[in-house]
């Protein structure tokens, strides 16, 4: 494997949380090829518009996600690589003031396509979860323009 297919199929893990976290579920169309299939604790889904609607069902508008895929090894085999990653996301909203830490084992299939490293399957082993007692969820804009944030009521 060369240093340009690690680094591809690395951006293509992060693509995946980042896609997630900011709710462009659309965007896994470029994550994803046609016919990929997701098994989660959440369920198993295939073809992209299964996982489009998985994503959001799994992903509300009212809670706050971030994830945090690490430590990926990728083995690379002409067309097709296999990646295992560990996944910890931190959702945010529900109950309010509440959240729960998810880790997961990632065992992602990826196909070389026309357009570049596709995922082709994702399979999540669930290893733990934990309740938060009290989260402060911040003022997202604030954040991204630097300005001081500030805690949203009811959250």
């Amino acid at each position: 494997m060369d240093a340009t297919d690690r680094h591809e199929l690395t951006d293509l893990v992060s693509r995946l949380g980042r896609c997630l976290d900011h709710k462009r579920f659309d965007d896994l169309r470029a994550v994803f090829v046609e016919d990929a299939s997701v098994a989660t604790a959440g369920g198993t889904v295939r073809g992209i518009d299964a996982i489009v609607e998985k994503a959001r069902g799994a992903r509300p508008e009212d809670v706050l996600t971030q994830s945090f895929a690490t430590n990926p090894l990728i083995e690379v085999d002409g067309g097709t690589a296999t990646i295992t990653a560990n996944l910890l996301v931190a959702f945010v909203g529900r109950p309010e003031g509440r959240g729960r830490l998810f880790a997961e084992r990632y065992h992602l299939a990826a196909a070389r396509t026309p357009r570049g490293w596709r995922l082709s399957r994702v399979d999540g082993v669930p290893l733990w979860e934990a309740a938060l007692p009290e989260v402060t969820r911040f003022d997202a804009d604030a954040s991204r323009t630097g300005a001081q944030a500030t805690a949203v009521p009811g959250t």
